[in-house]
């Protein structure tokens, strides 16, 4: 068996046995900006739901008879910048941001919202 975190004769504070990379935390911090944004545009969605009875009506009816095209064009008319990934069923409604540092996908934020 082979264990990275008992070494025989390991000093404390002795990082020149670090068994991993070295920290390099641009990714994360670009992750985390972008994840940032990500909530921002999951909060528009939210907020507009909360707040007219009229487009959370709307919303839920599209979803519950499938139409896609009316689900997304609600959605990305309360001024988000990234679409999600929207998949319903008779439940409820699940939302999935997503965004790329490069070509790697870096952060989701996912909402999900019970009607049933």
């Amino acid at each position: 068996m082979h264990c990275l975190f008992f070494q025989k004769n390991r000093k404390v504070g002795n990082d020149s046995a670090r068994p991993f990379p070295e920290v390099n935390a641009t990714l994360f911090r670009t992750s985390a900006d972008k994840a940032i944004a990500l909530m921002g545009d999951a909060n528009l969605v939210m907020t507009k739901i909360t707040t007219s009875t009229s487009f959370s009506n709307e919303l839920m009816a599209a979803a519950q008879k499938s139409q896609q095209k009316e689900v997304e064009r609600l959605i990305e008319s309360t001024g988000i910048k990234k679409k999600p990934k929207i998949t319903y069923n008779p439940d409820g409604l699940t939302m999935n941001f997503v965004d790329f540092a490069g070509d790697k996908e870096c952060c989701h934020i996912i909402t999900q919202l019970r009607w049933q």
